[in-house]
């Protein structure tokens, strides 16, 4: 009777401490920004009741869509008292909510093994965390990286079959490349040459200056191989190019539409057999459908007489994956609860789904997608990429099997690099790891407005009408009166600095 009356105790003990550890659960808050076509509700979401069940943390998710996160956030921090304790996964002013106001939770001194075990065991494979950290020096964010040892992001192209009708070797050089869509438009190909007009990407007519050694990119910019930042319209081959691309406008060999069309137009056009030279991401699981995938072949960017290839560099830096406000109630625990998302397995279920479902574990240890529902059905069940993920290159692929489209992408990258043709340092150097003060950032950025006006609508019409001496003197003219000299100077100060540390 005595040793039951002491089970029974020791068990009204255990239940009592049971009972008291379910009521410690830790309670946050957090934004989560949502894709427009994501309609998944995180607060009813298995992945994250199965992490509430690891963590003992509970998260309360306010779901923001991507038209509406500018606004949401600038009215979240309108009011600091009734900020969430996490906004995750989409990017924040940190150097004026993090350094100059304060709202942001610097996070430096809860960057440890016991905290964040698998983040910090990762945060310096392929020095993944050195752009990071603020101008202050501080960290204000988790990171958010699925690399995939790539470097450039426009690929050449060219129509294989359309080049053995016509008996000629993939362009190696400007003048193959006008002689070559030349004849491919007396062949009865109607756009030769087609390109979108968005911002900078693998398909945009801007991948065209790697060809006369101007690495091309959004913020006009470059890095050369003395160091030097400069003005990419301001060069020679920037002059050349827009020459060379007023000829094939001429001529009708170039796509007209390649200076106002979207993506979906040009895809289009490709996929109808319209288009025979281009620049894309890849071939294969992209706009254009598989039955027209071994019509093309990647070629390397054919290079102008007198000048030496640059295509515009890529490196894979994290974006922001989670920031904590100085509201949050438990830091700790909010970093304890982001880490356990960043668990290995946890990690690639999060992106891909469940094991033995759309994932297994192959001969060689390593996760490899068996599934991909169609019409994004992923959206159903898993977070997919506004999840947390954090994976450096050299981590991720001993841990992943590349599917083919990134084994396609990856050879290209290699090619590039081995065949010598991409620009001397990414503008990412300038972009992502050199940093400025608020006060210098503002102004870069009130330059670059006005700035990007005048690119835009000089490109066009140097493209249509041609250039003269005199036109592009003026276009010198105007940029230097916008102040492209001081936008010039302010990331030369910033890459100064991040050389000098």
């Amino acid at each position: 009777m005595k040793k039951l009356v002491s089970l029974l105790l020791a068990l009204c003990m255990l239940m009592s401490v049971g009972a008291a550890l379910a009521e410690e659960k830790t309670e946050l808050t957090a934004f989560q920004y949502a894709l427009e076509n994501q309609n998944t509700d995180f607060n009813n979401l298995w992945f994250f009741d199965e992490l509430e069940a690891k963590t003992n943390t509970h998260v309360t998710f306010e779901m923001v869509k991507d038209a509406d996160w500018a606004t949401s956030v600038n009215l979240m921090f309108a009011v600091p008292d009734q900020m969430p304790d996490m906004i995750l996964r989409h990017a924040v002013d940190v150097e004026e909510y993090g350094v100059t106001q304060g709202l942001l939770l610097p996070l430096d001194e809860y960057l440890t093994e016991e905290i964040m075990p698998n983040y910090v065991s990762r945060l310096n494979i392929n020095h993944a965390g050195d752009s990071i950290p603020a101008s202050d020096g501080h960290t204000y964010f988790i990171g958010f990286l699925m690399a995939q040892n790539v470097n450039h992001t426009g690929t050449w192209y060219v129509n294989r079959k359309e080049l053995e009708k016509l008996g000629l070797e993939e362009p190696k050089t400007i003048e193959d490349v006008t002689a070559m869509l030349r004849a491919m438009k007396a062949d009865g190909i109607t756009w030769p040459f087609s390109a979108s007009y968005t911002q900078f990407g693998p398909e945009t007519i801007w991948n065209q200056f790697a060809s006369f050694g101007v690495p091309e990119n959004t913020y006009y910019y470059y890095i050369d191989e003395n160091d030097k930042v400069q003005f990419t319209c301001g060069q020679a081959g920037w002059r050349a190019c827009v020459e060379w691309l007023h000829t094939l406008y001429e001529e009708g060999l170039m796509d007209p539409e390649s200076l106002t069309q979207d993506s979906n137009l040009w895809a289009n056009k490709v996929n109808n057999g319209e288009v025979g030279y281009f620049c894309y991401l890849r071939l294969i699981n992209t706009a254009i459908k598989a039955e027209n995938v071994e019509n093309f072949k990647s070629i390397l960017p054919p290079v102008a007489d007198g000048y030496k290839a640059a295509v515009s560099q890529i490196l894979e830096v994290p974006e922001a994956g989670a920031y904590l406000t100085r509201n949050c109630k438990d830091p700790v625990a909010a970093l304890k609860w982001i880490d356990a998302q960043l668990e290995t397995e946890t990690m690639m279920v999060s992106l891909n789904g469940k094991v033995g479902e759309q994932i297994v574990l192959n001969d060689e240890g390593k996760y490899e997608v068996i599934d991909i529902p169609a019409d994004n059905g992923l959206y159903q069940f898993v977070p997919v990429t506004m999840g947390q993920f954090f994976a450096p290159g050299d981590y991720y692929t001993s841990i992943y099997q590349m599917a083919p489209h990134r084994v396609e992408r990856y050879e290209d990258s290699k090619a590039y690099a081995e065949a010598g043709v991409l620009e001397y340092k990414s503008f990412q150097y300038l972009r992502d790891l050199s940093k400025m003060s608020n006060e210098d950032a503002t102004e870069a950025a009130d330059i670059y407005t006005e700035l990007q006006k005048l690119v835009e609508e000089s490109f066009s019409d140097f493209v249509r009408n041609g250039v003269t001496d005199e036109s592009w003197d003026a276009f010198q003219a105007q940029a230097k009166s916008i102040g492209v000299e001081r936008y010039i100077e302010l990331y030369q100060n910033a890459y100064d600095a991040y050389l000098a540390k």
